[in-house]
């Protein structure tokens, strides 16, 4: 809270302080007056502000000369050095030249002040040389600190200023001194003060008697006035001179010529100049060394010894490199292209060594001119980005932004886009993230769809540098997709390698899933050929695998990675080395599959085990109900639940021969393992049924007969045999079949084939037929080889078919779960 007092006070105080010195001042109606800056003008009368025009926002300077500052003073002479101030003002207003300091409003006077409004500057060169009378805030003067180039050059400019003067205007200042001289805010070193100024136009008028005898504000001193204007009263274009020398003294000593004021000493002033004029400066040395011979001749008391301006900037001081380049800059803009590309060539070997302060403020105004000749931007455009280099993001914002801002757009000449991607770094370090979005990011968009090779490469180079200053967003919705189509589209290996490198490098800053829908996913659809592609590819995969936060999931490797790696090691053309590097990557994603899907099948392994024991228990809970179910059909604990229900319900079969059934199983399940070799099912041979009923009482006949019957029997059976081996080779059996069963020790009796055969009206006919074979002998008679059909065949007799037929044998539950096993 008390820091707000404390501006709210310094506020209202600056603004109270301004109202009184513009008070009832017409000039305030179209300024807005803010900072008191310095001040100017003989004995520094002028006081500066800052200000800006209200209707444009103009940025400039405020001249105030308040006019208690002659309350000492009589009503005369009051006016008198009234008048004085506004002759200077009137004079300078009219004057237009780059020398000489420009008015943009004309004097306005009130009561109490006279004010007018000119260019921006900085403050008078006796502000910058430490004398800060007249000046409230001394601590924007402080920073600003000459260097020896802003000197040279700013005394050059001074002897052109002034040969401007006696030449085209036919004008002598009359009072050169450090306090009319006004350095604007681009270093400009410009005259001010001529209230004492005398015309040349009109040889005959009077030079007028000099004021040094009266002393009043305002007026110059003797100190900085030729010696033939106070002692003779004659006025010529050296006694400008004169006080030029005097001029350069003080600014390379700091310390002004040590002399008797003519106004109170005449004699003393006599002796002083004499003895300046023959002995010179006491602090001469101070001087530069190609300077000093003039300075001497320059403060001579005789005119005529004295040097001309024009033979002054002849002299090796001033023919300087720098100086001669910035001069011939100011005034190249009409030449031809020629001519002015060659200039801007020699200036950028040598723009680097000027001051920062003269390359931002007096040669980039002059550079950016040459935007509205578009042949002339690429010279122009590599020595801006230079001066660039050395800005901070303020000045970037505030004198080259709005400059360069459209020439990024241009798409001709193509070196401006190559000129811009070559100092692409500059633009980032001086450029805020919000400046990056708005203009560079454009220009990478258009370099991306240029033609140019060698564009494309840098643009590609830089990128990485540049998705720093950009939101997530951007990268996956602009930059991304326009990477992978120049990738997809272009012919150039280099070109697609360093667009697989670029996408490689946007990994840590991009997410997971974005690397992995969009880059990851991309990269089996490139055109992979090349060996220089291929490890571009696995270089992608290896930075999106081992960069922390990002990571490749295990269906993505399974489905996507790998299938695409496995392809690329028998590419031609790939060294060991390649080689090695894509195997070991291809190593190193199985593993991480192999770690990943065994850690999580391990952990299903301890629920599957615990779960076992209640499944055996459940299944052991079914078989029970199941056998339940049977036994209520008639079927016993004893007998085979599912043996008997394949069979026919008349049937069941005996408790040996379940046994023996089995036996044979666990003998085939040995022999299967002794030999190793596919396990052959056989079925025991089928017993008859001694409880069957044919409800049929049996006939009596006699041993012969049976004899004769049991012949026919049998002769019927090889021809049913012959028929049925004949109609298989037309007629393959049906897909359901049954393991034969080994053939039985011995033949059955008569009473048991009687049985078999014999009908109810005691004729002899078989109705159905089982066939009945060994495994060897099946195997050249039946295609299926061991496997005989399931489905009877009906037998094939002379006579008439039983109008019965004997139940089908059909295969036990452990048959059928052998078969199925096998």
């Amino acid at each position: 809270m008390d820091a707000i007092n404390k501006i709210y006070s310094s506020v209202s105080q600056t603004v109270s302080t301004l109202s009184a010195v513009f008070l009832g001042n017409p000039l305030t109606k179209d300024y807005d007056i803010a900072e008191h800056i310095g001040s100017a003008g003989t004995e520094l009368v002028w006081k500066i502000y800052t200000g800006s025009k209200r209707t444009t926002k103009e940025v400039a300077s405020i001249f105030v000369f308040d006019k208690k500052q002659l309350e000492l003073f009589t009503k005369d002479e009051r006016e008198e050095i009234c008048e004085n101030i506004r002759r200077g003002v009137v004079q300078l207003t009219k004057i237009r030249h780059p020398q000489v300091l420009t008015v943009q409003h004309a004097m306005e006077e009130s009561r109490d002040t006279i004010a007018f409004a000119t260019e921006p500057v900085v403050a008078s060169l006796a502000n910058l040389l430490g004398n800060t009378t007249n000046v409230s805030n001394t601590g924007l003067l402080a920073e600003y600190k000459l260097s020896e180039f802003d000197t040279k050059f700013g005394i050059f400019e001074l002897i052109k200023g002034i040969r401007f003067l006696h030449d085209e205007v036919q004008l002598v200042h009359r009072h050169l001194c450090t306090e009319n001289i006004i350095v604007n805010k681009q270093g400009v070193w410009k005259l001010f003060g001529f209230g004492f100024c005398w015309s040349k136009r009109a040889p005959g008028t009077p030079v007028g008697n000099h004021p040094f005898k009266s002393r009043l504000l305002g007026n110059p001193g003797s100190k900085w006035t030729a010696p033939e204007l106070i002692l003779e009263n004659t006025c010529n274009d050296s006694t400008d001179i004169y006080s030029l020398g005097i001029l350069i003294y003080t600014i390379y000593t700091r310390e002004n010529i040590p002399s008797p004021d003519a106004s109170s000493d005449l004699y003393g002033y006599k002796q002083s100049v004499t003895k300046l004029s023959n002995q010179g400066p006491p602090k001469l040395t101070a001087i530069p060394e190609s300077l000093r011979s003039e300075v001497k001749k320059m403060l001579s008391v005789n005119p005529q010894a004295r040097p001309t301006l024009q033979s002054l900037t002849q002299i090796s001081y001033f023919c300087d490199q720098y100086v001669q380049c910035l001069d011939s800059l100011e005034t190249l803009f009409p030449k031809d292209n020629l001519e002015k590309s060659e200039f801007y060539k020699r200036l950028a070997t040598i723009i680097g060594d000027i001051p920062h302060r003269v390359r931002l403020y007096r040669i980039l105004p002059l550079l950016v001119k040459e935007f509205v000749n578009c042949s002339m931007i690429p010279f122009v455009l590599t020595n801006i980005l230079t001066i660039t280099a050395s800005c901070t993001r303020a000045e970037y914002m505030q004198h080259v932004s709005s400059h360069l801002r459209p020439v990024m757009l241009l798409d001709e000449p193509v070196q401006i886009m190559l000129i811009f991607f070559q100092n692409l770094d500059v633009l980032l370090k001086v450029c805020p993230s919000e400046e990056i979005r708005a203009s560079v990011l454009p220009l990478v968009y258009k370099a991306l769809e240029s033609k140019s090779q060698q564009i494309q490469e840098l643009c590609l180079s830089i990128i990485p540098s540049v998705v720093v200053h950009l939101d997530k967003a951007t990268i996956k919705g602009g930059l991304v997709p326009r990477i992978k189509t120049l990738c997809s589209g272009t012919n150039l290996v280099s070109v697609r390698v360093k667009c697989l490198l670029c996408l490689g490098q946007l990994a840590p800053k991009i997410d997971k899933w974005v690397m992995i829908d969009d880059i990851v996913s991309y990269l089996p659809s490139v055109n992979c050929r090349e060996p220089a592609v291929i490890m571009a590819i696995v270089g992608v995969y290896k930075i999106s695998f081992n960069t922390d936060g990002l990571g490749i999931p295990k269906d993505v490797l399974a489905c996507k990675v790998l299938p695409h790696l496995f392809p690329m090691t028998i590419v031609n053309g790939l060294s060991l080395q390649q080689f090695n590097a894509i195997i070991a990557l291809i190593k190193e994603f199985t593993r991480k599959i192999e770690d990943e899907q065994g850690d999580k099948l391990g952990s299903k392994a301890g629920s599957i085990s615990s779960s076992t024991s209640s499944s055996s228990s459940l299944q052991e809970k079914q078989q029970s109900e199941l056998q339940q179910s049977f036994g209520s059909l008639g079927f016993g604990s004893g007998n085979d639940l599912y043996g008997d229900f394949m069979q026919s319900p008349a049937s069941t079969v005996p408790k040996q021969t379940a046994q023996s059934t089995a036996q044979q199983q666990q003998q085939q399940q040995q022999q299967r393992k002794a030999g190793g070799g596919p396990m052959k099912l056989q079925l025991k041979p089928l017993q008859p049924q001694s409880n069957l009923n044919w409800s049929v009482s049996p006939m009596a006949t006699t041993a012969k007969e049976n004899s004769n019957n049991y012949n026919l029997f049998t002769q019927q059976q090889q021809q049913q045999n012959a028929s049925s081996t004949l109609q298989n080779k037309v007629h393959p059996p049906p897909a359901i079949a049954m393991p034969m069963m080994p053939a039985p020790a011995a033949a059955p009796t008569a009473s048991m084939a009687s049985n078999m055969w014999m009908n109810n009206n005691g004729s002899t006919g078989v109705t159905k037929r089982l066939e009945l074979t060994s495994p060897t002998n099946s195997s050249s008679s039946n295609p299926y080889g061991q496997l005989q059909p399931l489905i009877p065949t009906p037998s094939q007799t002379g006579g008439k078919a039983s109008a019965k037929s004997a139940t089908s044998p059909m295969l036990s539950k452990e048959d059928i779960m052998e078969f199925l096993q096998k």
